[in-house]
């Protein structure tokens, strides 16, 4: 099919008439189109379709009505039935009134496109560069980010029932491909045990009878990918998805022990980190003392949770809530006097920090040239290095708290602050004036630190020794610094940070959780539509965008202010004398 043609450039006089009567203070959709005009043209799309072929519905006339749907949460049929019959649709849409509507398959077609390499992002952006030319949004601005959990389309599985669902899943594609090749193969018991949803069938109760359970499913899973791999398997078998992810997952949940039989992995000790991927798990008391670590499931940010979404991922936040799916972050602007809208979206997986977005945020407004002059931020995503970068990069000040020393209580008389460091002669001096040796260069979490440490002879005799380093055993004091560029930004920053001044100028942050409730409840963010990561993208671009055209409706800056009420005549009178 190739892309379509009339996308109504103008809009007609009968149907201008018949909307402004029946809408005399107008519609969202109605506003936006008289603001933007045409806030997508077909040449926004052209290398999204084949030049030749079927002419099809106009692809500015689907992502226009693809955005008005996410701006009224309406499912694909309710949506086909307002671009047929909702008279402020087809004044946005340009339509004729007597025009019909289309099938609202092709609304899934179109996600199906825009879900394809940065295509959602190039949608975002050309909506924000309509926004940029009608003065609505401002380069050199402020803009301010957070992020929101965002559940997968998936149950929530545990390890057995992931064994068994991913058996199930991969046996159920093959039947669509090859059934006699696989009724040949199948044992007959595979009927019983993998011929329903895991979660309908009962699970074995008892360690041992779990253990022997899965470890079960573990052989069959084998078997069926010695199989479909091997010289006899079927055609297409190894490139089937369901198959790929049965692999990784055995890959994942299972292993051989050295007498060559087939295990099941332990349950990982601690949460995922970034900083610990690709290190060496730290062994356990009992794995030292045995001289043998057992084997364990990998971090969250690898582990295959569903075969439904496999790119979903387990995450949590201590104390507040555990999810399996994404994360979405929303930037938006908050200039005074002007419509606060979202102009960058980022979806990641759940388990990714906050700070790994800030980068390609930035780099991604640079390019728009829609780079803004600060940026308010949460301490999830504020490190010296992100300051640093955000500064020299592309002239970004980032607003944000600098975490704050996370063993401050166990030496509560001295923070890192409170010594005097000698970027010259590389020592650093105490509050009680000793000055430590030189310090040594050393790495943490990957990264580039210096090491300091003060001797314990020094420490030993000081009176103040018990506040300073927190210990009774004698050891001196050790700091561990960051390069000095990165060092002087902390130190700067946990010192403006406690003003009034840094708090007053950082309250305009709060703003962006308003947008992250708006997104959710008004406009179903938290939940995801779809399966996989590009599509769940895609979800969160045209919320964003729908967010935006909601909030365009809503700023009138010629709007008078409303009339003050006889109590806040009062007030007013009392606080003027």
């Amino acid at each position: 099919m190739s892309m379509g043609r009339g996308s109504g450039s103008v809009v007609p006089a009968e149907t201008a008439r018949v909307a402004w009567a029946a809408s005399p203070k107008g519609t969202p959709a109605m506003v936006m189109r008289d603001r933007l005009q045409d806030l997508f043209v077909d040449n926004d799309f052209v290398d999204w379709f084949p030049v030749d072929g079927r002419h099809g519905v106009a692809p500015a006339r689907l992502a226009l009505v693809s955005v008005l749907q996410y701006a009224e949460n309406l499912t694909d049929r309710q949506a086909a039935r307002a671009v047929a019959c909702r008279i402020d649709w087809k004044y946005a849409l340009g339509m004729e009134l007597t025009e019909p509507g289309f099938d609202h398959s092709v609304l899934s077609e179109f996600r199906d496109r825009l879900a394809e390499g940065d295509r959602a992002d190039r949608l975002l952006a050309v909506m924000v560069e309509r926004l940029a030319e009608a003065g609505l949004v401002r380069a050199r601005g402020r803009q301010r980010t957070d992020s929101t959990h965002v559940l997968a389309a998936v149950r929530r599985l545990s390890r057995v029932e992931l064994v068994a669902e991913t058996m199930r899943v991969a046996l159920e594609a093959l039947a669509r491909l090859d059934e006699v090749w696989l009724a040949g193969f199948m044992p007959v018991e595979w009927a019983d045990r993998y011929g329903r949803s895991a979660r309908h069938e009962r699970q074995p109760t008892g360690a041992a009878a779990v253990r022997q359970y899965v470890e079960q499913v573990g052989a069959d899973g084998t078997s069926l990918l010695r199989a479909v791999y091997g010289p006899t398997g079927p055609v297409g078998g190894p490139g089937a998805t369901a198959v790929e992810v049965l692999r990784q997952v055995w890959v994942q949940q299972f292993w051989y022990d050295e007498s060559g039989q087939l295990r099941w992995r332990e349950a990982k000790l601690s949460r995922a980190r970034k900083s610990r991927e690709g290190t060496t798990r730290r062994r356990s008391k009992q794995a030292a003392d045995d001289d043998a670590e057992p084997a364990r499931v990998p971090w969250s940010s690898v582990e295959i949770v569903s075969p439904h979404d496999p790119e979903a991922r387990f995450s949590h936040k201590p104390g507040k809530v555990e999810w399996v799916g994404y994360k979405d972050h929303q930037t938006e602007t908050c200039d005074e006097e002007q419509p606060n809208l979202i102009v960058h979206v980022v979806t990641t997986p759940a388990p990714e920090q906050d700070i790994g977005v800030v980068g390609g945020i930035h780099a991604a407004l640079a390019e728009q040239q829609l780079a803004p002059v600060e940026h308010l931020v949460d301490s999830g995503y504020v490190t010296p290095e992100t300051v640093h970068h955000a500064a020299v990069d592309h002239g970004i000040t980032i607003v944000g708290p600098v975490r704050q020393d996370p063993r401050a209580e166990e030496r509560p008389g001295f923070a890192k602050d409170d010594f005097h460091i000698d970027w010259q002669a590389e020592t650093v001096k105490c509050p009680q004036g000793i000055v430590s040796p030189p310090w040594k260069h050393t790495m943490a979490d990957r990264k580039p630190r210096l090491s300091v440490l003060f001797r314990r002879a020094d420490c030993r005799n000081c009176t103040v020794r018990q506040d300073c380093t927190g210990n009774v055993d004698g050891k001196g004091r050790h700091l561990l610094l960051l390069p000095q560029p990165l060092q002087e930004i902390q130190t700067r920053a946990r010192a403006q940070q406690q003003t009034a001044e840094w708090k007053q100028r950082y309250t305009l942050r709060a703003g962006a959780e308003a947008t992250v409730s708006e997104t959710v409840h008004a406009h179903g963010l938290r939940h995801c539509r779809y399966r996989g990561l590009a599509k769940t993208h895609v979800q969160h671009v045209l919320t964003a965008a729908g967010t935006n055209i909601v909030r365009l409706s809503q700023h009138q800056p010629d709007r008078r202010r409303r009339p003050r009420s006889v109590l806040q005549q009062l007030f007013h009178a009392a606080t003027a004398d």
